[in-house]
């Protein structure tokens, strides 16, 4: 174990041998963050003997998600038997398609849902804008999308939307927001907003599922955690 924290700073060795409670790391670009993380896996499972199936690591980027598989691969490599395993690093996305693919059953989905991309929402939503004769009213799907897709990342649900609406022109974009995902539903899709969304709806709606996902995950490490939203 000597070696691999040789390989850091003092501050970045305290954080790495830090294994209990919550951690918060803070500094500026390029000084190590990712590395505390990758390194702390490390620790956590050549010293601390914590198995790689109760680890959990989260970034942005299925790039990013990749190099730190690669970096997590290079530090393991020797040190430990194969049979360890490796830890879940995804991304925030990858993590929830693995939940949603397992459970989604308990929302109403099926488990073989799809996911629209940006010109398969498109034209759901300029579907909902004829649909609701707003065509003369709504610059462009794309910029409905925008405004819903703010409304998800806030977790608001169209009721809660109608709720706060404060004029007429927050009510037309509620109504698109609800026949959307009406329709997504109908279609068994999911956008990518959704991803998210349907994961936090589940954890509330399935406490059994969030349970067995407590239990396992007992370390959660998180990249560029300033970058995270409430529903993240």
């Amino acid at each position: 174990m000597s070696n691999l924290l040789d390989q850091l700073n003092t501050q970045q060795r305290a954080a790495v041998e830090q294994a209990e409670g919550p951690l918060l790391i803070l500094a500026g670009a390029g000084s190590g963050k990712t590395r505390v993380i990758t390194h702390r896996i490390a620790y956590l499972m050549e010293s601390r003997g914590v198995p790689a199936e109760n680890l959990l690591a989260v970034t942005f980027t299925n790039k990013a998600a990749g190099q730190m598989k690669e970096r997590v691969a290079k530090l393991l490599a020797g040190r430990l038997e194969l049979r360890a395993g490796a830890p879940h690093v995804s991304t925030f996305h990858s993590f929830c398609v693995s939940v949603l693919r397992r459970h989604i059953d308990h929302l109403g989905y099926s488990r073989d849902f799809s996911i629209y991309d940006d010109d398969d929402q498109q034209r759901l939503m300029k579907t909902c804008i004829q649909e609701l004769g707003l065509g003369e009213q709504i610059a462009s799907p794309r910029s409905a999308l925008s405004q819903v897709s703010y409304a998800k990342n806030r977790g608001l649900s169209p009721e809660e939307m109608y709720r706060q609406s404060q004029n007429g022109e927050f009510e037309k974009i509620a109504s698109l927001f609800e026949r959307y995902q009406g329709k997504l539903k109908q279609a068994n899709a999911l956008d990518f907003d959704d991803l998210l969304l349907k994961t936090v709806e589940l954890f509330h709606k399935a406490p059994q599922v969030c349970e067995a996902y407590n239990l396992r995950f007992q370390y959660v490490l998180v990249d560029e955690y300033q970058d995270t939203n409430r529903t993240q």
